[in-house]
């Protein structure tokens, strides 16, 4: 079982981030807790000894704790109980509005996919599509640059990629982002899976964080009817311009 690793833990009752030579206690499971300040991973909390408490929580890293740095530390880490049940989970982020953001760096099997769909109910998946592997890449080059749709602003993308990145998540029920790093923020809309294709809305990460921060829904990116040959003659992907968009 993996080392849990997260950024909150209570110390004298009070949530807290890691510094140095500080213990706490877990807020799942009430255990004793570390603080982790190296110099070359993250600063993290730790259990004593190596412990896994909540199954959905994995080791984080750099790129969860900077969409996490997004939100107000008190949305981070925020334990979620089932009334009925008892059951419970720490979710990444619960905004104001109650709506769980679930950033999630390690593969998912589907039945983990759906208990965590089930238990959080209204959420929105991030998904890391940057983990070290040719993902990125094989999104620019199946990138078809002329949009199925400009307004909401729509892409196909042929997905030429071994993993099984775009099958998986097609199977979701919540909202799903992906974060593919040098190619963007992309809501992952429809899955083909005949023609091995995508559809994506290209997004920025200020457009989430001022949604949850609302509680509205997340908006689509608009190309007006002006703007489409300006759009169209852009050179590359990665300058895709989103600067009209609708609230």
């Amino acid at each position: 079982m993996l080392e849990t690793s997260v950024e909150i833990a209570l110390v004298d009752g009070r949530r807290s981030s890691p510094t140095k030579g500080q213990r706490g206690t877990c807020q799942y499971c009430d255990r004793e807790m570390v603080a982790k300040c190296g110099r070359i991973k993250i600063w993290h909390w730790a259990h004593m000894p190596h412990y896994s408490c909540d199954p959905w929580l994995e080791a984080e890293t750099e790129w969860h704790r900077e969409w996490k740095s997004l939100f107000s530390i008190d949305w981070r880490e925020i334990v979620q109980v089932d009334d009925r049940t008892g059951e419970k989970h720490v979710a990444d982020v619960k905004t104001a509005h109650g709506k769980v953001l679930e950033f999630q760096h390690s593969p998912m099997d589907y039945e983990e996919l759906c208990s965590r769909e089930s238990f959080y109910r209204d959420m929105l998946w991030v998904v890391d599509g940057d983990r070290g592997s040719n993902d990125p890449g094989f999104f620019s080059v199946g990138y078809e640059s002329k949009p199925v749709a400009f307004r909401p602003l729509v892409h196909l993308v042929r997905w030429w990629g071994r993993s099984q990145l775009l099958q998986t998540w097609a199977k979701a029920k919540s909202p799903v982002l992906i974060d593919f790093g040098w190619v963007g923020l992309w809501r992952f809309l429809e899955w083909h899976p005949e023609e091995h294709t995508g559809a994506f809305s290209p997004l920025e990460r200020r457009w989430v964080v001022d949604a949850c921060e609302k509680g509205g829904s997340i908006p689509f990116a608009y190309i007006s009817e002006e703007c489409e040959q300006q759009y169209l003659s852009r050179p590359r992907l990665r300058e895709i311009s989103l600067s009209n968009r609708d609230l």
